[in-house]
């Protein structure tokens, strides 16, 4: 009988603890009423006051990483977290099925049938982005890579049983060591060179920002490498009917986004959030002159690493 228990993992840094507590919000109002899941955080080190404000929202298992483990991954801007998927199958013993997504998204369904399909002899399923043989697309494309698509890695369902029993961890840091520096998109570049058996998930557990934004999904960016793989009616249905929203590809990001430029829907879970800050979407004139001071000090300041500082500070109020 198909499980209702469902694993399911993220991993973020208490940088990103405010999409984090939105994904996981999200994630249990939009769920069944009869769907139970088990959620997992893996973490390099989170504050302490982070960990207590999350377990407001649902009980978690939080599982510290070894950073060591991953030395040797080469460094891209979303930090060496986005490997943690990699260690999952070895981390969580427990399930043989395993469900990971990133937290810069928003759920709007349940996912009791895409944690029970059938994986057979799949490494893991995700959502196909554009074909290997892509000439306009923007990932990564390596002669080596044997799968007639690229897959996003974003949302992932682990056939972790097989992970296991084929110590995939060890291929996954093989790859990492001969592939280097080459690997500028990190997970997804060790998960599509290492798996040769990839299962396809619905483009709707995966609908980037700009297909769901835009009225015309042919003005997106994303359109040109993504209508080779999904027909036109697919990502509009996929638009017109999400389980999952990934704000991926835009920049900033769209908590990070001024007050009038976030939707509603999600600027209401921003409100809700226990990491919400009312001023750093409405600041007050107090704010307005802390940052009009730290811009000063910047300009004035002898000292690189006391300007780097200074930026820091300012970035985190602005």
């Amino acid at each position: 009988m198909p499980s209702k228990k469902i694993p399911i993992v993220f991993a973020f840094d208490d940088n990103y603890a405010l999409p984090a507590s939105i994904a996981i919000r999200s994630l249990f109002d939009a769920k069944n009423p009869d769907t139970d899941y088990d959620v997992f955080v893996l973490h390099g080190g989170l504050a302490k006051s982070t960990i207590n404000k999350m377990q407001k929202i649902c009980p978690i298992n939080w599982i510290h990483v070894d950073a060591k483990m991953l030395e040797n991954a080469p460094r891209v801007w979303s930090g060496l977290a986005t490997y943690y998927r990699l260690l999952i199958a070895d981390l969580i013993p427990q399930y043989d099925k395993i469900i990971w997504s990133d937290v810069d998204v928003l759920f709007r369904g349940d996912l009791t049938e895409i944690y029970n399909k059938k994986l057979g002899h799949a490494d893991w399923a995700g959502i196909a982005a554009e074909r290997s043989d892509e000439k306009s697309g923007i990932h990564n494309h390596f002669p080596e890579n044997k799968n007639d698509f690229i897959y996003m890695p974003g949302f992932m369902i682990v056939n972790a049983s097989k992970w296991r029993k084929e110590n995939k961890i060890n291929t996954f840091f093989e790859t990492i060591e001969k592939y280097g520096t080459k690997l500028t998109m990190a997970d997804l570049d060790v998960l599509n060179l290492a798996c040769d058996k990839i299962a396809s998930v619905p483009f709707e557990y995966c609908v980037l920002q700009n297909i769901y934004d835009m009225l015309d999904i042919s003005t997106a960016p994303e359109y040109p490498w993504l209508s080779h793989v999904h027909s036109h009616d697919e990502l509009m249905r996929a638009k017109e009917n999400p389980i999952i929203i990934h704000y991926a590809g835009t920049w900033p990001k769209i908590w990070n986004m001024k007050a009038d430029q976030i939707p509603q829907y999600y600027m209401d879970y921003i409100k809700s959030s226990p990491f919400y800050i009312s001023e750093h979407y409405y600041p007050t004139w107090r704010t307005s002159m802390r940052i009009g001071s730290l811009w000063l000090l910047i300009k004035i300041c002898p000292i690189k690493s006391w300007r780097k500082k200074l930026k820091s500070i300012r970035k985190r109020i602005k």
